[in-house]
């Protein structure tokens, strides 16, 4: 087996690995797995306003941007 050999650009993307890991584990404890938030009309996102959002389950995220790309091709 070769041996990891810690060169300075082995350490820059392990830093650069772990910087997303931490932001991507805080994204999860922040928001949960569910981003129908940033659908849906309960969020002061700019990409809101699709109507109100029942969780994962009832989410209208897919049927608002199907109607947004309908909108589009008029």
């Amino acid at each position: 087996m070769i041996g990891l050999v810690w060169t300075p650009s082995t350490i820059v993307v392990a830093l650069v690995i772990a910087v997303l890991a931490v932001l991507a584990v805080r994204r999860i404890v922040t928001r949960g797995l569910c981003d129908c938030h940033d659908h849906c009309g309960d969020s002061e996102s700019p990409r809101s306003g699709c109507g109100s959002c029942h969780g994962c389950s009832g989410c209208g995220a897919v049927e608002c941007m199907v109607a947004d790309m309908g909108k589009a091709l008029r």
